[in-house]
């Protein structure tokens, strides 16, 4: 994998999540999930890409078909922001994959963010992972007491089966909660001196040229999406 310096990917997901405000068309929607993709690829996590590019595949032929066939309001207004927020997908993946939650810390502690925000950030990131490990024991559960989890499964009693989801996910929730604020609290997290680095991190000419590759790809879909 490619190295990039976490405060260009620190920036590169503000500018990103800006610039999603702005675009407006289903084509400027499509050019960032397109960036994404190079950029995914240009730092050596072609998986990634892959899984980027079948997610927005199959998001987008879903939205296309409720434009052109009748079906629930809920179900359309779901297909519209999934679409609209795929690029936030992206982005989400390529900043969890290309820097671990360690150098995202650091990252956000040079670049003088709050120290509440950068713990918030990397115990949400931390807590990311658990999530598909609880719903995975939660679905091996179901399926030992004869409940299948799948969408033939929920079409058929859709409250029932969310409820058999979430009431042992948040129960589990609340248990990985007071174990993530322990394991804080045994590596100082509430140390008020500022987080050391086995390795050093350094701004180089590639995370520059990086960065302005992302300024200059974002500003323009915005001028194509606005002037196009």
């Amino acid at each position: 994998m490619c190295r990039i310096d976490p405060r260009m990917i620190i920036l590169q997901v503000l500018v990103t999540a800006i610039c999603m405000f702005w675009i407006s068309s289903s084509i400027g929607i499509f050019l960032e999930i397109c960036g994404l993709l190079l950029f995914l690829l240009y730092l050596r996590l072609p998986r990634q890409a892959l899984r980027l590019a079948v997610y927005f595949a199959v998001i987008d032929l879903l939205f296309e078909l409720t434009a052109f066939y009748p079906v629930p309001l809920f179900i359309e207004r779901l297909c519209f922001l999934l679409h609209r927020l795929s690029p936030m997908v992206g982005i989400m993946i390529l900043s969890i994959r290309s820097i671990s939650v360690s150098q995202l810390v650091t990252g956000m502690q040079k670049l003088h963010c709050p120290r509440k925000m950068a713990l918030t950030v990397a115990v949400a990131l931390r807590f990311i992972p658990t999530i598909s490990q609880e719903l995975s024991q939660i679905r091996d559960a179901l399926k030992t007491r004869g409940v299948p989890l799948n969408p033939l499964t929920f079409l058929k009693a859709p409250v029932l089966t969310t409820e058999y989801i979430l009431v042992p996910f948040m129960m589990r929730g609340v248990r990985v909660a007071d174990e993530l604020s322990a394991s804080a609290v045994t590596r100082a997290i509430e140390n008020p001196s500022p987080r050391g680095e086995r390795v050093p991190t350094k701004i180089r000419i590639k995370d520059i040229v990086y960065f302005l590759l992302v300024l200059a790809v974002d500003v323009g879909i915005l001028l194509y999406d606005h002037l196009g």
